[in-house]
């Protein structure tokens, strides 16, 4: 069994997710993961931020940080993405943004929540189906636990978990096949800034909105924010039972 304690954290460890915008993969190649991890330890190192945890796929990033406040957050991510940005662009010959938005970031309030994060983060390339076990993987962080070598933080990182290779791996094993890996890997959209975009998109008003303009409306809300039939037709000012009805018809 790993060994952890359950304890309440200072409100200064973050889950963060970045992807590629229109979920294009940004991340195509080991030259191209190479260099955002490169990106990620030279702005750290900056904005002084502590990694516990990584997983760089082909077309969005996991990382586990500890961070003084949002301000160094956004001071570290905002460097390490301008700086590949400008990397992927020039290999491209594109113009543009890179990445989908702003990057999301959510709190760990607990040892537990932290553990099942670090867990869910080495995970990702074998829920992809790209390799069978997390080790086998070479832009993730399980690997640096294993052999106590890479970017990782071990020195921050063991004042709060055991970092043995030993209980990294009986972590990894319990959590598996953990329901919780069953986390939308989905980083939305803001939901005012679509449906605003939406309104002038579609010239959307009470006169022109039929059914087959809102089963619009609701299916991209859902698909780029995550929005639910009931927070739609609240938005449209519509009643959820025309919503369902427009949407279901086909």
């Amino acid at each position: 069994m790993p060994r952890m304690s359950r304890k309440m954290l200072e409100g200064k460890f973050f889950h963060i997710m970045v992807q590629g915008i229109a979920q294009e993969n940004i991340f195509p190649d080991d030259n191209s993961k190479g260099y955002y991890l490169s990106c990620l330890i030279d702005s750290k190192t900056k904005a002084n931020i502590f990694i516990f945890a990584f997983c760089v796929m082909s077309n969005h990033v996991h990382i586990l940080v500890e961070a003084e406040n949002i301000s160094k957050l956004s001071s570290f991510m905002n460097s390490a993405n301008a700086k590949y940005a400008k990397y992927y662009n020039t290999i491209n010959r594109r113009v543009g943004y890179v990445f989908r938005g702003r990057f999301k970031s959510e709190l760990i309030e607990d040892t537990k929540y932290l553990i099942n994060c670090l867990a869910y983060i080495h995970n990702n390339p074998v829920k992809a189906k790209i390799v069978e076990n997390a080790k086998d993987y070479n832009y993730s962080s399980y690997i640096n636990y294993l052999t106590r070598f890479g970017m990782i933080d071990f020195e921050e990182a063991k004042k709060h978990y055991d970092i043995s290779p030993s209980n990294i791996k009986a972590i990894m094993k319990e959590r598996s096949e953990s329901r919780w890996l069953e986390h939308d890997d989905m980083i939305y959209e803001n939901e005012k800034k679509v449906f605003e975009g939406l309104i002038i998109r579609y010239g959307l008003s009470k006169k022109n909105l039929d059914d087959n303009l809102m089963k619009k409306v609701a299916v991209e809300l859902k698909e780029r924010c995550g929005t639910s039939l009931r927070k739609t037709a609240n938005l449209l000012e519509v009643s959820r039972e025309r919503l369902r009805r427009a949407v279901a018809d086909e």
